[in-house]
């Protein structure tokens, strides 16, 4: 052996077991603070219910009232490929004079147009009260 294999001999050792062990529970410890600060994060961003009389009821079925809505809107909706982005949320839509209040379901939506060509994903919007759609968004109108 050389005197330089010697040397780096010398710096290999093997870490010392309470090392391992502080180090672990430090990690862990570390790990668990981390998790339970989500945890209270998300019990925070639960929102309160929407009133009823303002936003009219929770349209559980948002699928299949915006999926009729947009048979009068598409060209050829038979065609649509819909990405849903959540569930509905309360929202006001209108003016500080005239408020419109609904549930807004945002999506997106890939569909053939006049020629038969897909249009690609595009992002839009329906306000439902009471079972219907009363403002449509992004569909330049």
């Amino acid at each position: 052996m050389t005197r330089l294999d010697q040397t780096f001999n010398k710096l290999d050792y093997p870490p010392r077991p309470i090392e391992n062990a502080s180090m672990k529970k430090l990690v862990s410890l570390v790990c668990v603070s981390f998790m339970g600060m989500c945890a209270v994060g998300n019990l925070r961003a639960e929102t309160q219910p929407a009133d009823a009389e303002r936003y009219g009821p929770y349209p559980t079925n948002y699928k299949e009232i915006v999926m009729k809505w947009l048979d009068t809107q598409l060209i050829d909706a038979g065609s649509a490929r819909i990405e849903w982005n959540g569930d509905p949320k309360p929202a006001d839509l209108g003016t500080k004079d005239k408020p419109l209040y609904g549930y807004l379901v945002n999506f997106k939506v890939n569909a053939r147009n006049r020629f038969g060509a897909y249009t690609g994903m595009q992002s839009h919007g329906a306000l439902i009260r009471n079972g219907e759609v009363i403002k449509g968004m992004g569909f330049g109108y």
